[in-house]
């Protein structure tokens, strides 16, 4: 969703992964009712137009967060380390205490409900985080060394008793060094440790002979050898296991201590809800600075998209300061004109519009500004679309049949407030059938679902609803100059056109199909053999429907004198000569 070229990657100026997941909800799930939207777009204006200095402030503590959302489920799920932990208790208490400074500045220059209920709201919500702050030992909790975890003991008695059991052994150890130093006749004697071994008794292999026969020898050198007498060894034993259980019991009080923490999970999690609330709507302020943008008047129970020289959002940034975009304006309305069927040449930038109608509406319903000039977005239910080509290797389905499998659940599950996009329906099959397929769909849309429709056909035929339902669908088409080349009066070779790329009312009466063969660089022998067999399918579809208008008229006709008249302008010239 975020890959270059989707709305997401247009709309996303966020600076923290949470504010990121975020806005793509908001994408996926666009709102439903005005006051949602207008409490948002009122947030964004006063970000966008603000001159004060706190908006930037509460930006920039949003520079450079860590993931605390995901971290603070870690915590939940008990599978974060202490580093982890500290990491995010640290960052929600500093958090905690410089929104907790900017709050009078906050009271008396954030104004819209959405922004102040929020950012006063964290402070309050975080408040208890900074208890468990106090409790850990920063050190020990960087290098997870959980025996050293905890400050102060007073709340973890089990943990306070192992460490009080090792200190009397570490006692006894000690005191027993002063009969070491009587055995081995050493009174500087001390305990020595190497390779983890402790508590070792180094003498001197001059001095061997000294030790008692029941000296256990754990290590030696040329120089010396290191021995623990039998008490040593009773009471290194004894310590080891209170370590191994120290150890244990440390674990066991660190869940609990997540436990206890994960009490104000939800608070803690709605805090952090708000400061990706907070992330998304700068970044859509950020995307209303681009230029050219306006806020959209979104409105409930209105069955209508106008918007007023609109601009796709993702190719108005792709090109940039290029300016080249040509905006083109849409008008539908269940009061009017609710359907727009669309022709054009191939290439000419009908996708691209529709397209871009369906993604202005979805700005509109997260609270976004919109590309265009003017825009009033009547809230739909759904946007459903029917666009492209691809078969279907792992289920089985080929390429008609995915199209005709989208289009049924459309059917099904499309409203009156729908926007329903169908782009060149029909074209997986035979021009019979796919005709037949598209017309009998389309004013499927127009009688029964009502729904705003945009749709997208190479079909003339397609094009003869607007006489059936002259109020209700509009035709259209991308409009193109076509560029006649210099040739022989034999010679026939494809057109070249420019494309407007301006919606214009009206059919276009051919795809220009050739044109884009031209661009594919189609060798021109192929070109000028296919610009021929185009002209003569062409005459002959042209010569059909002559003689069916010929045949309406006749049935018109009851004058015999008018009938004979109608007989001699049907005949071809050279057969009147001729006498027939």
């Amino acid at each position: 969703l975020k890959t270059k070229g989707s709305l997401l990657w247009v709309l996303d100026h966020t600076k923290t992964s949470f504010g990121r997941r975020r806005l793509k909800k908001w994408v996926t799930q666009p709102l439903m009712k005005s006051s949602e939207i207008n409490a948002r777009l009122d947030a964004v204006s006063e970000i966008l137009m603000s001159e004060s200095s706190v908006f930037g402030q509460i930006r920039n503590l949003l520079c450079k967060l860590p993931d605390i959302e995901r971290g603070l489920c870690s915590v939940f799920h008990k599978k974060c380390s202490t580093q982890e932990f500290f990491l995010i208790v640290s960052t929600l208490s500093r958090l905690d205490f410089e929104i907790q400074a900017l709050v009078p500045v906050i009271h008396s220059h954030v104004k819209t409900p959405l922004l102040q209920n929020a950012l006063l709201e964290i402070p309050e919500l975080l408040s208890p985080v900074k208890h468990y702050l106090k409790i850990l030992n920063e050190e020990a909790a960087k290098t997870g060394d959980k025996t050293q975890l905890f400050k102060d003991l007073t709340d973890f008695p089990i943990i306070r008793k192992k460490k009080e059991e090792i200190l009397d052994v570490l006692s006894k150890i000690q005191l027993h060094l002063p009969d070491i130093r009587k055995q081995i006749r050493n009174p500087s004697a001390e305990y020595v440790t190497v390779s983890g071994q402790e508590f070792l008794i180094e003498v001197k292999n001059s001095h061997k002979s000294s030790v008692p026969s029941d000296w256990v020898m754990i290590s030696s050198t040329k120089a010396v050898s290191r021995f623990h007498s039998p008490f040593i060894i009773e009471n290194y034993r004894h310590l080891n296991q209170l370590r191994e259980q120290l150890v244990l019991d440390c674990s066991a009080e660190w869940l609990n201590f997540l436990d206890h923490f994960s009490e104000h999970y939800h608070p803690v999690s709605k805090a952090i809800g708000h400061l990706a609330t907070i992330d998304c709507l700068f970044s859509l302020a950020q995307v209303a600075k681009q230029g050219d943008y306006c806020r959209p008047t979104v409105q409930d129970n209105r069955q209508e998209i106008i918007i007023k020289n609109g601009r796709h959002p993702v190719i108005d940034v792709l090109l940039g300061e290029q300016d080249q975009y040509v905006p083109n304006t849409t008008n539908l309305s269940g009061d009017g004109e609710r359907v727009m069927i669309i022709t054009g040449p191939n290439m000419g930038g009908k996708s691209s519009y529709i397209k871009q109608v369906a993604l202005i509406t979805v700005m509109a319903q997260i609270g976004s500004y919109v590309p265009a000039e003017e825009s009033t977005i009547g809230i739909v239910d759904g946007i459903f679309t029917r666009m492209g080509a691809a078969d279907n290797i792992y289920k089985g389905r080929s390429t008609f049949m995915e199209e005709l499998t989208d289009t049924a659940e459309i059917i099904r599950k499309a409203t009156s407030r729908s926007l329903v996009i169908l782009d060149e329906l029909g074209r997986g099959t035979s021009t019979h059938d796919g005709i037949a397929i598209a017309y009998a769909t389309l004013e499927h849309f127009i009688r029964d679902v009502e729904s705003l429709t945009l749709f997208v056909t190479h079909y003339p035929s397609v094009c003869e609803l607007e006489k059936v339902y002259p109020e209700k669908v509009g035709n259209y088409h991308m409009a193109f100059l076509v560029n006649e080349e210099e040739r022989s009066e034999d010679e026939e070779n494809p057109e070249f056109i420019t494309f407007l790329y301006q919606i214009t009312k009206g059919v276009s009466a051919r795809s220009y199909g050739l044109n884009v063969a031209k661009l594919a660089e189609i060798p021109e022998e192929i070109l000028k053999k296919a610009a021929h067999k185009s002209k003569e399918l062409e005459t002959i579809v042209n010569m059909k429907r002559k003689k069916l208008k010929s045949f309406a008229e006749i049935w018109k006709i009851n004058d015999s004198q008018e009938l004979k008249k109608w007989k001699s302008m049907c005949e071809p010239e050279d057969e009147r000569k001729d006498g027939f």
